[in-house]
């Protein structure tokens, strides 16, 4: 029996593929690693948006957090460690700080929320791309304290860093 293959099948096929690697990107678990040889941060599709400034002081402060999620495993001795990039393509923060309920009947859809979008991008010692995830953290934009302080925005973009890096860390638990 021959078959052919009509236009709309194959149309049908190619418009899932993308599709089919979002899911199997997400799908499986993350790769466990012990210990990284280093854990650097990239911000550089963000500041591509027009906010360099700012995404270089989301770098910082996200490598600081980094710092601490990952104590005790960074090994820049062992040549044979992977190496993580954790990128950022994204910040947002609420314009409204408190209000939002977050409860059961809640209808804010996350309109109070900070969040950081971006991805995980594990690399062999040579440098070869072993595994990418995307990466999202978000919290509740009142959770850093009094929004009357003068000092509210930084404590809420430090809040922001540290849950990404912790759940950055915990991806490869």
């Amino acid at each position: 029996m021959t078959r052919t293959i009509d236009r709309r099948a194959l149309l049908g096929a190619l418009a899932g593929l993308p599709l089919a690697a979002c899911v199997a990107e997400s799908s499986k678990p993350a790769t466990r690693v012990a210990r990284f040889r280093e854990v650097r941060v990239d911000a550089g599709s963000f500041a591509a948006k027009g906010v360099t400034n700012y995404a270089a002081k989301v770098a910082d402060r996200l490598r600081i957090a980094v710092a601490g999620a990952f104590a005790g495993r960074i090994a820049p001795g062992d040549a044979g460690a992977p190496v993580l990039v954790i990128e950022v393509a994204q910040v947002q923060m609420a314009a409204f700080v408190g209000g939002a309920s977050h409860g059961t009947f809640d209808n804010s859809a996350g309109d109070n929320d900070d969040t950081m979008i971006g991805a995980l991008v594990l690399l062999s010692g040579k440098g070869a791309v072993i595994e990418r995830r995307r990466h999202f953290a978000s919290t509740d934009a009142a959770s850093s304290g009094d929004w009357r302080l003068p000092d509210n925005e930084d404590r809420r973009l430090d809040a922001l860093c540290r849950l990404y890096a912790a759940w950055a860390a915990r991806e490869f638990d």
